[in-house]
């Protein structure tokens, strides 16, 4: 009787555990699903990404912020989420989502469907958002045409706004989880990058040698710049990532290479054979016409 009942809590621990994110990847393998991020969330596994091809026609090659989500139950139960689907060039971090109304004179951060806050936004040009947390967003803001040049602000959920980087700006959007501290950005045209402490308010930089791409809690990782490969054949590019460690930020280079097509012949741009994206606390990759997933990095 006792071992029944074992058996029997052994099985309710498995049920409400969910599925891992390791049966998430194999899932999204069977079911040829490109993928930009896949995490679990109050026990839940999501994914980010899609199943319907891109038109290369039009080169409409689906971005980070044109990307579903997904939610990824047991036995490959794959269900989609339709929280930001009449929102257009979303900030996704996690469920959360930020984005500008359609005038652009607020910006609305919302999680899964239901606003969180707005604010009016009176600053000038900016159209790139990052998730400090829920509560505040760093903003990206152009000089209006002065020639100081951009500069990057906080804005929080009661319209505040404070100053956080002069003469910087934050490039395109990448794909992060929710559990991510890692933030970049340009300092006179170089990369630096940032790992935010949300709960004291602090945060620590470090210039690097290159482009966030993908971030986890304590990993990002992205491609080496042509002009850091130390490769003679510049039609593969090297993975680079750095660690934050407590005290420290502690940059590698990955043995894995990504083919980077020749671009000769395409119409608007070739996508590479690879793509980098975070799966849970470690980073992946997939390959684009497979699906093939392969994990480089697990924390």
């Amino acid at each position: 009787m006792k071992k029944i009942l074992l058996i029997f809590v052994f099985f309710q621990m498995s049920f409400a555990m969910g599925p891992s994110i390791g049966a998430a990847l194999k899932c999204i393998e069977k079911k040829k699903m490109d993928v930009h991020a896949v995490e679990k969330i109050n026990g839940k596994v999501y994914a980010r990404g899609w199943f319907i091809p891109a038109d290369d026609d039009a080169c409409d090659y689906k971005t980070v912020s044109g990307s579903s989500v997904f939610e990824i139950k047991n036995n490959c139960v794959i269900e989609k989420k339709d929280w930001f689907k009449e929102v257009e060039k979303v900030e996704k971090k996690g469920l959360l989502g930020a984005f500008q109304n359609g005038s652009e004179d607020s910006v609305i951060v919302i999680e899964k469907n239901k606003i969180l806050w707005s604010c009016p936004f009176e600053k000038v040009g900016s159209r790139v958002f990052r998730f400090l947390d829920k509560t505040r967003l760093m903003v990206s803001i152009e000089d209006g045409g002065n020639g100081d040049g951009d500069s990057i602000g906080v804005l929080d959920n009661k319209c505040q706004w404070t100053l956080f980087e002069k003469k910087a700006r934050l490039p395109y959007i990448y794909s992060a989880t929710s559990s991510s501290r890692f933030l970049y950005y340009e300092i006179k045209h170089k990369p630096y990058i940032v790992i935010y402490d949300s709960l004291y308010n602090r945060h620590w930089g470090t210039s690097s040698s290159f482009y966030i791409y993908v971030s986890t809690r304590n990993i990002a990782c992205g491609y080496a710049d042509y002009n850091t490969d130390y490769e003679t054949d510049n039609s593969k590019k090297l993975i680079k990532c750095i660690k934050w460690t407590g005290n420290n930020f502690v940059e590698e280079t990955l043995p894995h290479k990504v083919d980077v097509p020749d671009s000769e012949g395409c119409l608007c741009a070739c996508p590479w054979t690879e793509r980098l994206f975070p799966c849970g606390d470690g980073i992946c990759v997939q390959n684009y016409e497979t699906k093939k997933i392969e994990i480089l990095l697990d924390e």
